[in-house]
């Protein structure tokens, strides 16, 4: 794990200054593992955003296909020339070197480039699908480009954690990854269970020798026999703790259910619970802004449900959460100004339960469109790194799972009122799709307006089509699937999000008929 200042500077996100030793990026790489069975397959799929984003006209990918065990299948190249969608399908690249069985592997894409790309791992979208569920996560692992590269994401190691874990008859929960080149003659994994009393279970396994290359699926109730009982049916957490080395260590992570043969799966998160450092925290700079906060959409009438995980993986510190609930124009309805608070050192495992809320507050769920969560510390020292897990579901339906969004509360930064603008860019599925766009701050007494360009991307050809919202200060934009975009996109497709205002956020969502919900945040 590299520093969070360390993290700003090669982003140069708030407008850092350029280290003169920094490296220019002119390979970035993603690697996933790959399943084919009879009841789902895989695939990549990206935009040509280097064009957009960094004017950069041309991209050249390395695709490689490798079996279980790492042995090469397939290797073929592919020119970038355009913004348009695509997609990397497995049974396509099973079917060009024919093989017809079940399938576990992985599949790696490298982009090369002669201008700099800023970021070492591009924004893919790893997707696992059925006939009626899919599930979604951007990308997760990848092979380090050299030893300065492996040197600066290894300064610091720290287990892997943030994610629900399930098990009992029906539900099963997994750790996937590909290993890197180097050959590990033992893979070991310390870990910590957290059920949702917040008790703890400790235990180590041993994977034995992990060739170069070669794809896991471990099975973490197989693992760790004891695991059943003691989630007790409820969902829990875990953290990872690890000796594998040599690719960076973001797993694919997530629960299976057999009653309904599907998958939900996020990735890992870096459990910073030991990091105690001055780089391990954001002093306070500006009281103008919140410590951080984060925009939630909720999805809380019918049978749907809404919950914020709050994990016990964030460095020492102790602080209280606010809960601002808000109409889909922007009007508050309520605040919770002291909702909860959490302490570090109870390293317990929280469930916030949106409709619960609602009910015992006696509001109308049809008039609650978000939440915008707050953090406020106790003291100027804040981690630098808070990590939420969403969860967006259905009761009483065939999916047993929701979906489990990984990400981080947004630092309350001034600098970022110096932006200009915002770009981010999302997939749209051509079935039962929705985006959700919220104009959001950590900025208190937030009050500016957002001007947006939607444009939208297509397989087909370059062609585009746009379309302007506004958006005011903590209002929300839900985005469906029309007649007229159907038409343009045939297939799935992508939108960028062009503002004039650098406080957008955004998820997207898959809900299928049969409960299953797919969704990640926008790139």
């Amino acid at each position: 794990m590299k520093s969070y200042y360390k993290h700003l500077s090669s982003r140069l996100e708030f407008g850092e200054v350029q280290e003169s030793s920094r490296k220019p990026i002119f390979r970035s790489s993603g690697i996933f593992p790959v399943i084919k069975n009879e009841h789902f397959s895989s695939r990549i799929l990206f935009m040509g955003y280097w064009l957009l984003k960094r004017n950069i006209p041309e991209v050249n990918i390395l695709l490689t296909l490798r079996s279980e065990n790492g042995k090469i299948l397939l290797r073929k190249t592919q020119i970038i020339n355009s913004s348009k969608a695509f997609s990397i399908d497995l049974d396509s690249l099973l079917n060009e070197i024919n093989f017809a069985s079940n399938f576990l592997g992985s599949l790696e894409l490298e982009f090369n480039t002669t201008r700099d790309m800023v970021f070492p791992y591009p924004a893919l979208i790893l997707e696992y699908f059925g006939n009626d569920f899919s599930t979604c996560v951007h990308t997760i692992g990848r092979i380090y480009n050299d030893f300065e590269d492996l040197n600066e994401n290894e300064q610091f190691k720290v287990p892997e954690s943030g994610f629900d874990i399930y098990c009992n008859d029906d539900l099963v929960s997994f750790m996937s990854f590909v290993n890197g080149p180097i050959k590990n003659h033992d893979g070991v994994v310390d870990y910590v269970v957290t059920n949702l009393k917040s008790e703890k279970l400790q235990g180590s396994f041993h994977l034995g020798i992990i060739n170069p290359y070669e794809t896991k699926l471990i099975k973490l109730g197989e693992q760790i026999p004891e695991l059943k009982n003691f989630l007790n049916n409820y969902s829990g957490s875990i953290s990872l703790n690890h000796n594998f080395e040599g690719f960076y260590p973001r797993f694919l992570v997530g629960n299976m259910q057999n009653s309904f043969p599907s998958v939900s799966f996020t990735h890992s998160y870096y459990d910073c619970t030991s990091c105690t450092s001055e780089s391990d925290f954001w002093s306070r700079i500006n009281d103008d802004f919140f410590d951080s906060s984060v925009y939630v959409p909720l999805f809380l009438t019918n049978n749907f449900f809404t919950d914020l995980v709050i994990y016990p993986n964030f460095s020492p510190s102790d602080y209280n959460l606010q809960i601002e609930l808000y109409d889909d124009m922007g009007h508050e309805i309520h605040r919770l100004d002291n909702f909860m608070t959490i302490k570090s050192g109870d390293s317990k495992l929280i469930k916030i339960q949106f409709k619960k809320i609602i009910c015992d507050l006696n509001l109308d769920p049809n008039s609650v469109s978000s939440a915008h969560v707050i953090t406020n510390f106790l003291n100027s020292k804040i981690p630098s790194r808070i990590k939420f897990g969403l969860n967006v579901g259905v009761e009483g339906s065939k999916s047993k799972l929701p979906c489990n969004i990984c990400f981080n509360a947004k630092m309350g930064n001034p600098k970022i009122d110096s932006k200009p603008g915002s770009f981010h860019w999302a997939p749209v599925f051509i079935k039962n799709s929705l985006i959700t766009i919220s104009n959001s701050s950590p900025k208190k007494n937030y009050s500016k307006e957002v001007t947006a360009t939607l444009t939208f991307y297509r397989k087909e050809d370059s062609l585009t089509i746009s379309k302007e919202i506004k958006l005011q200060p903590f209002s929300e934009f839900r985005l469906t699937v029309d007649d007229e975009l159907k038409i343009f996109l045939k297939e799935d497709g992508w939108v960028t999000i062009k503002s004039d205002n650098p406080y957008i956020e955004g998820y997207y969502f898959i809900f299928h008929s049969s409960g299953s919900v797919a969704g990640d945040h926008f790139f």
